[in-house]
């Protein structure tokens, strides 16, 4: 065989003398290694250097680089995308492949293919010919080659015809077709365009030629299509050998150079690496495909990898899979241009509401604006317009414009016809599959959008959607198969007793190590011990600790298993026990000597407060953060804290009377709670519940609330003086009898103090005494063997997979609660309140209990951990209403008068309650609902509620309505009839069981009417409310409103009140009743302080409360003058940055600076550049950079504080 010939400008110079230039046609070849089948295997390659595995950096002619594409595919895309093809509609695949290929046994030239053009090649008079063919020049030969005339042609069988000899059909596809699926099977017809002209917009409608017909092309003419389930025909190894097609087309036809492929000219490069990555996410599935299944043959059973093909295709050739990344930034630059038209194509069979609804569902969450805007450095990364520019890109050579589209469009096609002649059907399939997406992605990037409505045919999405979903999953696929491979080397290696040559692998350099190269080592020595132990070299303490160590990636334990593990792991082991017993691994030199006082683990509000009380005493502090940005969930939240303002002398509130409301909350069972953890003291499916003899919460769930109510006071003056937040505007939550839940003037609550916490401790960071570590997840807190008491925490990189120790006197876990921990076999939400899995929730991906089990790991107690809040209020987008994460309804909203009403318009529930009731009264409405024969509970839009504002409570939760309304979770109607029309399209209000009526009788705009007008008598009158017992009506009457906001609320899952049990300064109670010296815990992960249901506004009080006291309480090296009674103090002064001088800033100039290299942003009329701020911001990079380059005041304006601003300079005004 010819070995991975991925393309011309990488074969030898000995070819490059027998092929003396190339041609664009060449890029055939690349596609007829389909399913790697075509390319027998090539050599087998040694053991590989770690970075031969590793591609990092600049994908190369796009504006991102290799890890955002790897972070982006992995955290949101690749999900979604597998359980996209896995619906009818995108798992039925129309293709005909039948088709004769046109290069069989074609025994001479006719006088009419004398002069058909070559390669889709102009005709021999004309004067260029870019893509090749003709003879007069060659636009895309490298520089400094001569310009050749060539026979180029795709007429494989001209000079040799037994090159491409006919082959027999092998490796049938699984035709199988459902009786159900044929019903759904339908053709798509469309008025025909003109495609001939390079000078209209309409010439790239037929990109992907025969393959996708254009709509309203004779039926006569289309080829006979039928359809394919691809989960039929997975994509795997065949046993079929396509040398010959691959010989054939190289030696024969239109490979006229070597140059390299920085020597191409852009659109030549782009269309290469296209098929380069085409060509590496099928060797890849090949791989993961490549050995058939044997009976009786352990790990045999199924289809399995071969990771030594994937080393001899890529080991080394990065490069090849540089080009993958490529192709897959430029598919999503696809998808997003096409997002408009996706979103609203008619994906339904119509056979299968529930099949129909999901794949509508799935799309739209694909599609979703908040992926593509947390994602918009990979999606926009490839810019299209770059292609076909008069002169070229960076002054490369260019032939006329609609000359090179003409050229440019012909390869393709003639590459498409190449297809047919795989005579592997499987292979011939896939291959078709992916090279129609890969049309599919060019016609949308060159097509006008306006066009794309009528220019796209069912066959094109869908190979559209399964080349982007494959090029996902061989992305993924990747490293685990380079990781397999050199695993497997270093075995081998092992039992010849040679030591494996890793010396390229970068181990000895800061021990910057890749995942992979971290778990080969890990083996290693963990192989070296067991050796010895099974020869009896080694006592159970030693094996112990060796095995320990090297679980837990000691460095040293790992350099010495490289240099002794093989050789002489007796050695090994002498020289290991020796590094062990000296303590912990310090990763930075001179760390040990000076190690923090404090590891605080999370960067939300508890993990801030603490940190930065810390440091006012002269302390020193790490900060860990698994994520990429500080904030947490705490910046989400956005009705305000709580606390008991003593200074106010118009406000009456004490902290008596807080604490007893705090004590009434934290009873639970409120009429009718949502779950099983909030209903009296019925147990939850686990043993752990949280409830004494008498039916109260037992003390020990409840026994900070006097700590957290007196905390509130000097909290909120730290909050106010020290860190100078904003906290002037009040307000009145659901089970608060004062106003007492303060929020700024401008901008959400918690954003606003992650945002000043966060200014606060940068100061410090500055100076070398706070350390930050993000996108870095703490493995596990060490302990002194001999004492128990804490010494720091081990963690892992998750960008880059360094490992590394913080030395430490004491560990901080404020990592949250676990409310989005659902999966796998240690999710606590499974293991304590299942019931709750069955609802929504409001929390991050990252809310996933880490804390939690750091703690239990060393024996921590636990409390209250059935304890789950339900909270009533997570708003139901309209565009994703089955998504598993909801934005929350700020309790703010009930606050300033919003209602609560049933689907068909009644109230129900007071909805200044507690959050227990009113997610019970839901849960009731419902179940009343499906007794009076109408829906199921918990099917469809069952525990779907309407929350109602007028244009008085809009006014008062000015900063929450903008922002939701733009977010499309509120609507704004202008009377009752426009309202009650909504309610009677977007949630069936006439279909309502249970109700006033049913049936088309019902006046839905009679309902709301007759509801809005009761509430505002017994308003008028100052309650209560004879039905809900309602007492406050803040912002009524409704009557008369100009405006009405409405949106659809359900119950999600919003809080968790359990977490590890801490004494009265924080310390990690054990299960012996002791203390773990040295380990401390804040905010959601404690617990102890809410009892069965949490009052609205106390999370963020908790997190700042408690963060205060452990901050105050951790022992530190040196105190300093900060360290005074009332524990404030002030942060060191900072140096005055320059100021740089001012200038006007055109829309053109801002227009410019639209990248992560530099954000600049217009807000108020005054320009700022936010690049260096970009990783700092609370919700993300991807938040700003989705408005770098325009005015972002609106959403700004909604968000924040316009005192945000004071910490940068403008750099000038926005002038026309």
């Amino acid at each position: 065989g010819i070995g991975e010939r991925e393309s011309p400008a990488t074969e030898t110079t000995e070819m490059a003398r027998r092929v003396p230039s190339w041609r664009w046609t060449a890029l055939a070849l690349l596609v007829m290694c389909v399913a790697s089948e075509l390319i027998p295997a090539a050599t087998a390659v040694g053991s590989l250097a770690a970075p031969a595995w590793q591609v990092r950096g600049e994908v190369g002619d796009a504006a991102c680089n290799v890890e955002e594409v790897e972070t982006a595919n992995e955290q949101q895309l690749h999900e979604i995308l597998a359980e996209l093809t896995n619906t009818t509609y995108f798992r039925l695949f129309p293709v005909d492949l039948s088709r004769k290929c046109k290069f069989w046994n074609k025994q001479k030239e006719t006088d009419e293919d004398k002069h058909e053009p070559s390669c889709s090649a102009p005709p021999e008079e004309e004067t260029s010919t870019p893509f090749g063919g003709g003879s007069s020049s060659n636009t895309f030969a490298p520089p400094g080659e001569p310009k050749q005339g060539t026979s180029c042609s795709l007429d494989l069988a001209s000079k040799d015809p037994g090159s491409m000899k006919w082959a027999p059909a092998t490796t049938p596809v699984d035709m199988r077709i459902t009786e159900q699926e044929h019903i759904v099977i339908a053709a798509n017809d469309d008025g025909a365009m003109d495609c001939t002209d390079a000078d209209l917009p309409e010439f790239w409608m037929d990109m992907c030629g025969y393959d996708a017909p254009l709509p309203g092309a004779n039926k006569d003419d289309i080829a006979e299509l039928e359809y394919v389930n691809l989960q039929l025909n997975p994509e795997r190894w065949t046993g079929y050998n396509g040398s010959h097609v691959w010989s054939a087309i190289y030696e024969e036809n239109c490979l006229k150079s070597s140059g390299s492929v920085d020597d191409m000219c852009y659109e030549e490069r782009v269309l290469y690496r296209l098929l380069s990555g085409m060509h590496a996410s099928v060797n890849i599935h090949i791989a993961l495909k490549a050995k058939t299944p044997k009976k009786g043959v352990a790990g045999r059973e199924d289809w399995s990898a071969d990771p030594g093909r994937f080393a001899a295709h890529y080991g080394q050739h990065p490069e090849r899979l540089r080009n993958l990344h490529f192709s897959f930034v430029v598919l999503l630059r696809a998808l997003r241009k096409a997002a408009p038209t996706l979103g609203i194509m008619d994906l339904s069979l119509g056979q299968d509401g529930v099949e129909d609804a999901r794949t509508r569902a799935l799309m739209r969450r694909l599609l979703d604006t908040h992926i593509l805007s947390s994602c918009s450095g990979v999606f926009g990364a490839f810019d299209e317009s770059m292609l076909f520019r008069a002169g070229g890109v960076n002054g490369e050579a260019s032939s006329p414009v609609a000359e090179l589209k003409s050229q440019f469009k012909g390869v393709f096609h003639n590459i498409s016809e190449v297809m047919d002649c795989i005579s592997c059907q499987k292979c011939k399939l896939h291959g078709k599959l992916q090279l129609l997406g890969l049309g599919t992605a060019l016609k949308v990037l060159l097509l006008p959008e306006h066009l794309h409505a009528t220019a796209l045919s069912r066959s094109e999405v869908v190979a559209l959607v399964n080349t982007v979903a494959k090029f996902s999953h061989a992305i993924l696929a990747a490293p685990t198969l380079a990781a397999a491979h050199s695993e497997a080397s270093i075995r081998k290696a092992s039992k010849a007793s040679t030591v494996p040559d890793l010396s390229s692998a970068g181990i000895m350099k800061n021990h910057d190590w890749s995942p992979a190269t971290t778990r080969t080592l890990m083996d290693a020595a963990i192989s070296a011990v067991a050796a010895l132990a099974a020869d009896g070299g080694l006592g159970a303490g030693d094996e112990n600790a060796l095995v320990d160590a090297s679980l837990a990636a000691d460095p040293r334990v790992l350099i010495l298993a490289r240099h002794y593990g093989v050789g002489d792991p007796a050695k090994f082991a002498q020289h290991a026990l020796r590094a062990v017993a000296s303590g912990p691994f310090v990763d930075r030199p001179g760390q040990q000597d000076h190690p923090s006082d404090v590891v605080v683990v999370g960067g939300g509000l508890a993990g801030l407060t603490a940190a930065l009380t810390v440091l006012d005493r002269g302390g020193k502090v790490t900060l860990v953060e698994k994520e990429g940005y500080i904030g947490g969930n705490s910046q989400w939240a956005s009705s305000g804290i709580n606390g008991v303002d003593l200074g106010n002398v118009t406000n009456p509130d004490t902290v008596k009377e807080f604490e007893s409301d705090c004590w009434r909350s934290s009873m639970g069972g409120g009429a009718g709670a949502a779950t099983g953890a909030t209903l009296g003291c019925e147990k939850t499916g686990s043993d752990s519940h949280s409830c004494s003899v008498d039916g109260g919460p037992a003390p020990e769930t409840v026994e900070h609330i006097p700590v957290l109510a007196a905390g509130s006071v000097e909290t909120f003056v730290w909050l106010r003086d020290r860190v100078g937040v904003d906290l002037s505007r009040v307000g009145q939550l659901g089970g608060h009898s004062h106003a007492r839940t303060h929020r700024p003037s401008a901008g959400m609550a918690g954003s606003t103090l992650v945002l000043a916490l966060q200014k606060q401790c940068e100061v410090y960071a500055k100076t070398g005494q706070l350390t930050w570590r993000k996108n870095t997840a703490v493995d596990e807190v060490t302990t002194d063997e001999r004492t128990g008491a804490v010494t720091g925490v081990r963690w892992t990189n998750r960008k880059d997979g360094r490992v590394g120790h913080d030395a430490a006197r004491s560990v901080l876990l404020a990592t949250g609660g676990f409310a989005n921990d659902r999966a796998g076999p240690d999710s606590l939400l499974h293991k304590y309140a299942p019931d709750s899995t069955r609802f929504a929730t409001t929390n991050t991906k990252g809310t996933t209990g880490d804390g939690h089990k750091l703690a239990f790991r060393l024996g921590a107690q636990g409390v209250d951990m059935a304890n789950v809040q339900i909270h009533p209020t997570g708003f139901v987008d309209p565009k994703d209403p089955t998504a598993s994460t909801k934005t929350l309804a700020a309790e703010i909203l009930r606050g300033a008068g919003g209602l609560l009403l049933t689907r068909d318009g009644r109230r129900f529930v007071d909805e200044l309650g507690t959050r227990d009731y009113v997610s019970g009264r839901m849960l009731a409405e419902a179940k009343a609902e499906a007794n009076a024969g109408g829906l199921p509970v918990g099917e469809g839009v069952s525990f779907d509620f309407i929350l109602l504002l007028n244009d008085a409570g809009a006014r008062e939760a000015d900063k929450h309505v903008p922002l939701y309304t733009q977010k499309g979770l509120l609507r704004e109607f202008d009377s009752i009839e426009d309202l009650a029309k909504w309610l009677d399209d977007e949630v069936g209000a006439k279909d309502v069981r249970g109700g006033v009526g049913k049936g088309e009788s019902i006046d839905t705009a009679a309902t709301v009417r007759t509801t809005l007008g009761a509430y505002d008598e017994t308003a008028r009158i100052g309650g209560p409310d004879p039905a809900t017992n309602k007492t406050f009506f803040h912002n009524a009457p409704f009557s008369g409103s100009n405006k009405f906001y409405a949106g659809r609320v359900t119950p999600v899952v919003h809080y968790t009140m359990g977490g590890v049990r801490v004494d009265h300064l924080g310390r990690v109670v054990a299960e012996s009743g002791g203390v773990i010296e040295g380990l401390y815990a804040a905010g959601e992960l404690i617990g102890g302080v809410h009892g069965r249901n949490r009052l609205g506004g106390n999370a963020l009080t908790e997190c700042a409360v408690f963060g205060r006291i452990v901050g105050g309480d951790v022992p530190i090296a040196s105190p300093s003058s900060f360290d005074d009674a009332g524990g404030g103090g002030g942060a060191p002064a900072a140096a005055a940055p320059a100021r740089v001088e001012r200038r006007d800033v055109t829309t053109a100039e801002l227009g410019g600076h639209a990248s992560e290299a530099s954000c600049w942003v217009a807000v108020y009329g005054e320009v700022y550049d936010f690049t260096d701020f970009l990783d700092e911001h609370p919700a993300g990079a991807e938040a700003i950079l989705k408005y770098g380059g325009t005015d972002g005041t609106a959403i700004f304006d909604s968000v924040h504080s316009k005192d945000m601003l004071d910490d940068f300079d403008a750099i000038g005004p926005l002038v026309d």
